[in-house]
């Protein structure tokens, strides 16, 4: 997958660099790319997301 950020003239490369960060970051690559490092059994990733969902619920009910 390429992703390509194309400069004005006169931009910075500052700020290219900046814009290109967002929208690594709006795609989720390196997420991706971490999640992909090892493997996770499919128990685990269930278990971690079940463990994901309690918290943000005890979360809210404690803000509320």
């Amino acid at each position: 997958m390429k992703l390509i950020t194309l400069l004005k003239e006169g931009q910075n490369i500052e700020k290219g660099l900046r814009i290109h960060k967002k929208k690594i970051s709006k795609l989720n690559i390196i997420k991706d790319i971490k999640n992909k490092l090892y493997y996770k059994k499919p128990s685990e990733i269930k278990r971690l997301k079940n463990l994901r969902k309690k918290y943000l619920i005890s979360k809210k009910i404690k803000n509320k």
